[in-house]
């Protein structure tokens, strides 16, 4: 049709992204904001958040993955007890079956909290970090054996970066990385 566009898809956007990607949630994730997250690489959230999928009482399936993300996160019991009934799960609940990864414990500490875990990740090789995103997001489609194929290839890769020469001086340095992502 003319003047029709193809439907983009954030969450897939996101998923897509070669850097690890941080989900700060508040409030209530349903829907697509949830199937957004879902794509994030960790999701953090308040302990008053609520996550879940609404809509099939409304006729209604998740369309930008999360009927394949949640239940490779959650399993596929809960992910169907969640898209079955539309129940939402609380942040206690959520963190237990593996939905988020940390709840603080003061809903004011979560931008401190994401800040710190980015400082975490960005301290250390930038390229480690994509080729650790691509094995064990690659990895979760593949058999185990051709899961640990593409993990012995990525770090024969890694091997020859300069972040890696880097790595091996400062330990034996005894200082500080100083990686470069090349």
């Amino acid at each position: 049709d003319e003047g029709t566009e193809p439907r983009r898809n954030p969450a897939a956007a996101v998923g897509g992204l070669a850097i690890p990607v941080l989900v700060a949630l508040v409030g209530d994730a349903t829907g697509p904001g949830l199937e957004l997250a879902l794509a994030g690489d960790l999701r953090i959230c308040v302990p008053s958040a609520r996550l879940g999928f609404t809509g099939l009482a409304r006729g209604i399936l998740p369309q930008d993955g999360g009927t394949q993300r949640l239940p490779r996160l959650v399993g596929p019991a809960w992910a169907r007890d969640m898209l079955f009934t539309g129940r939402m799960v609380d942040a206690a609940e959520a963190l237990s079956i593996g939905l988020v990864n940390r709840v603080t414990e003061q809903p004011d500490q979560l931008g401190d909290l994401v800040k710190e875990i980015a400082a975490q990740i960005t301290a250390g090789s930038p390229i480690g970090a994509r080729y650790a995103k691509e094995a064990a997001g690659k990895g979760m489609d593949l058999s185990l054996e051709l899961g640990l194929g593409l993990e012995a290839d990525l770090n024969v890769i890694l091997q020859s970066t300069s972040d890696r020469a880097e790595g091996l001086k400062s330990f034996l340095e005894k200082r500080r990385p100083k990686f470069t992502g090349s």
